[in-house]
Formats: C-alpha cells, sequence, structure tokens
C-alpha cells in the first residue's frame, strides 16, 4: 500500500516540477481505449477504439520520442451507424465524450433574439477543443550539465502549475479541465496562433457558446517549438528557458520565455511570457509550496495582453487565477485534490466566470484503487442581455461533471481502468443538456531508464 501510494503522491510532484518532455523517463507507454454514449441527450452510440503508441530512447547525450494516435473511429449519421474510419486521429476518449454530432448547443429563442441583435452566430458544439495531437515527434540534445537543446512538435517544457486535465488526454485519468468551460482557445502544439487569446473571439465572450468563461495558462513555453533552457539542480534549484514557437517569421518574430527557482526543496515560484515582441502576448506567475503529504499550487494568467490600448481596440484581455491542494494519508492510502478557479476579462460587460472541483483517489490494495473527479462550473454572461425583454433572464450557464473509475493493475506493466463520465450543462439560455461517456482503457507501460525530478 506504502509503495503504490508514495508512486502516486511522486507522480502528482513531477507533474509540478521540471518534466524532461512528454514522457519523463526512456521507455514505451501504450494505451488502448474503447467505449459508448451519449454526448448530449439521445441515443447511445459505440465511438470505437484508438490506440496511442508513445517511445522514448535515451542514446549517449541524446533524446528521441514520439507518438502515433491510431484508431478505428465509428462514424455516425444522426442515430444510424456509417461505418468504422481507420485512420491517424486526434480523437480521444474525452474528445469523443463532447462529440456533437451535428445538435445545437442552444435553443431557437436564443438565435431568433440575442443573435438577430448582435448579429453573431452561436456555435453548434461546446467547444471544449480536447482534440489532441494525432503524433509528436521530439530531439533534444542535451549539450552540457543541466543544458538542453530541444526540436520538436511537442516539446511541453514548462515552468510551474497550472489547471490541467489531470493527465494526458490519451491516458485514463484525463477529465475535464477547469470545469468544462466551452473555448475556442486550442492547445495542441501546433496551433496556429496559440499564443493569442481573445476574450472577444466567437467561443470565448458570452452567447457564442453554451457556457464560456475559459482562460489559458502560459506556463508551457515550449510546445511546438526549437527551444534552449538550463536547468540547475542544486541547493538552490533554477531553470531558465527560451523558444521560438512554430510558425515564427523574421517579419513577426516572437519567443516564449521560462523562468523557475526554488530557493529551497519545498518551495518552486516560476514565471513566463508567451508571445515577446508581438502585441497580445500572455502572462503566467504560478507557485507550488509543500512536499509528499501537503502540496499548494497556486497560479495566476493575464491573456492578450493589449500593448497598444488604442482607443478602437477590443477589450480583449482576459485574467485567471487559482489553486489546488494534494492532501495525502500514506497510511490508509487516500490522496484528495480540491482545486478552484476564478475567470474574468478587461470588457466589464462580461461577468466573472468560476468553478470547483476536486479529485479523490483511494489505493485500497496494492493492485486496486478508485478514483473520482467532480466539478462545477459557473458561466460569464453579458449584461447588455438584460436590456431585451427576450433576454433578462439569462445567465452565465452551469456545468456539473463527475466522473468515477476504477482501475485494476494486472502485474509491473499492465493495467486495466473502467470509468463513467456524467455531465449536466444548462446553457447561458437555460437550455439543459445531459451527456455521458463510458469506456475501458488497457494501459501497458515499460521504463527502461530512471526519472530526473529537476526543480
Amino acid at each position: 500500500m506504502k509503495k503504490l501510494f508514495l508512486g502516486f503522491t511522486a507522480a502528482a510532484l513531477v507533474a509540478t516540477a521540471v518534466s524532461a518532455q512528454v514522457l519523463p523517463v526512456a521507455g514505451v507507454e501504450n494505451n488502448v481505449w474503447t467505449g459508448f454514449g451519449s454526448p448530449f441527450s439521445g441515443d447511445a452510440k459505440y465511438y470505437g477504439v484508438i490506440d496511442c503508441l508513445q517511445a522514448r530512447v535515451d542514446i549517449a547525450q541524446f533524446t528521441i520520442e514520439g507518438m502515433l494516435n491510431w484508431g478505428a473511429v465509428s462514424s455516425w449519421n444522426g442515430n444510424d451507424f456509417n461505418n468504422l474510419v481507420f485512420a491517424n486521429t486526434e480523437t480521444n476518449a474525452l474528445n469523443r465524450h463532447y462529440h456533437n454530432e451535428g445538435v445545437s448547443n442552444v435553443s431557437n429563442n436564443a438565435k431568433t433574439a440575442w443573435f438577430a441583435k448582435s448579429g453573431v452566430t452561436a456555435k453548434n458544439d461546446i467547444m471544449s477543443r480536447t482534440a489532441q495531437d494525432s503524433y509528436y515527434v521530439n530531439f533534444l540534445w542535451h549539450a552540457g550539465d543541466g543544458l538542453d537543446v530541444g526540436m520538436g512538435t511537442k516539446l511541453n517544457w514548462q515552468v510551474g502549475p497550472a489547471p490541467r486535465y489531470g493527465a494526458w488526454l490519451w491516458e485514463p485519468d484525463a477529465h475535464s479541465r477547469q470545469g468544462g468551460f466551452s473555448t475556442a482557445y486550442d492547445d495542441r502544439s501546433g496551433s496556429v496562433g496559440m499564443y493569442q487569446y481573445h476574450a472577444t473571439d466567437a467561443g470565448n465572450r458570452p452567447g457564442t457558446a453554451d457556457v464560456v468563461g475559459f482562460v489559458p495558462y502560459a506556463n508551457k513555453y515550449a510546445k511546438k517549438a526549437i527551444g534552449l533552457r538550463y536547468v540547475y539542480d542544486g541547493d538552490f534549484g533554477l531553470q531558465i528557458g527560451g523558444a521560438i514557437p512554430d510558425g515564427t517569421d523574421t517579419d513577426h518574430p516572437r519567443m516564449n520565455l521560462g523562468i523557475a527557482v526554488s530557493p529551497v526543496e519545498w518551495l518552486n515560484i516560476a514565471t513566463a511570457y508567451e508571445g515577446l515582441f508581438q502585441k497580445n502576448g500572455n502572462f503566467y506567475a504560478g507557485m507550488t509550496l509543500g512536499a509528499r503529504t501537503f502540496i499548494l499550487d497556486a497560479y495566476f494568467a493575464w491573456d492578450s495582453i493589449d500593448t497598444d490600448n488604442g482607443k478602437d481596440d477590443p477589450k480583449d484581455m482576459a485574467f485567471g487565477t487559482g489553486a489546488g491542494i494534494t492532501f495525502a494519508f500514506p497510511k490508509i492510502g487516500i490522496t484528495l485534490r480540491p482545486e478552484a478557479g476564478f475567470n474574468w476579462f478587461e470588457n466589464s460587460d462580461f461577468t466573472p466566470a468560476w468553478y470547483a472541483g476536486g479529485l479523490f483517489k483511494w489505493d485500497f490494495t496494492e493492485r486496486m484503487s478508485i478514483q473520482a473527479w467532480t466539478s462545477f462550473a459557473v458561466g460569464s454572461k453579458d449584461k447588455n442581455w438584460d436590456d431585451l425583454d427576450e433576454t433578462k433572464d439569462w445567465n452565465g450557464g452551469h456545468i456539473f461533471n463527475i466522473r468515477p473509475e476504477f482501475t485494476f493493475k494486472l502485474d509491473n506493466h499492465n493495467a486495466l481502468s473502467a470509468y463513467v463520465n456524467l455531465e449536466n450543462r444548462a446553457s447561458f439560455d437555460g437550455k439543459a443538456r445531459d451527456c455521458w461517456s463510458a469506456g475501458a482503457f488497457w494501459t501497458y507501460k515499460i521504463n527502461t531508464g530512471k526519472v530526473a525530478v529537476k526543480r
């Protein structure tokens, strides 16, 4: 029990520390998923089978890692099954949970009232942006002690904590992030303009998706990029790094920077800036305090910073702050992690949004564990809705999500997980929908190297 529990708490520490890249240690990981569900109220559908294979090799001063995500994904025409499509895919279990099959997320009343006045068309899905990379390839040269040169499509160099899915999207433990807010933001490694976030874009502002309020945190300074970083893991821990993101050109130079310091082992302070030399950059600050049985993560985001502030510029800045606390109880194998976030916007017409959630995990034997993520989120509304009789009763909408999971560890390399994901969403115009999915994972892991946990 103690060994299994300490493995979980160590993983939590690694998640808030410096990661080599996506895989923290040389080896192979393979996740196979199959599942079914009803994305919105309606008939249940089978979603198919998806396999995500990752591998990392360390040779002398070099590291090479990659991933391929392939699937036999079901295709439906309404409630009629078409076929299985075999392809290199960006979908995963959480993405299929939100798959909309063309069902609108707002009522006709919303389209005829507010949108007739504003000229904006509501999105036909919740814009959850849970699609993943269909592949990634990373190359690293460990040029000196603590000095790395990297080039890849998903380097994942990061400083400090931030709201997360709980795991990579292709892994069993992935759940909704920030309570499941809808957003047009897409943080996949190859997204164009991934460092720019506008609260005034469709999908981010109230009325353009069912429950909005998501704010990104720019703590990953190297995604699809060429980067250089230095990490010192002595008595005073230090990480400093920079990256040129994909798509940068000489007419529009931009760079991302990240810095983290650990004056003592139980404290890590970090800051990052995404989009240096360009307008509408993103600032991040975060802190991790504690170790093993108590870990406090706190973070702040200031997105789409307007460096011009011209009178004709839209008020598109967004802000977010939040925290998560990990409580560990080794003797009984229980871990609790409550978290909460509060997001607001420069545009005073948009009310703040907030969410609260938490993870419960119990390793009740050496081989079996149960866990559950649950959250509640309240979206942002546009105060201008109060000016129309048809929309004066609208609010930002809300989301309730619960996701229990059971895992059985077959041996040191194989594990089976089964889960149910239940969600209720009430849109800004009062339209409520239920969404559910269920499935199973087979996870195979083999490590051939040692994890180097750096601060």
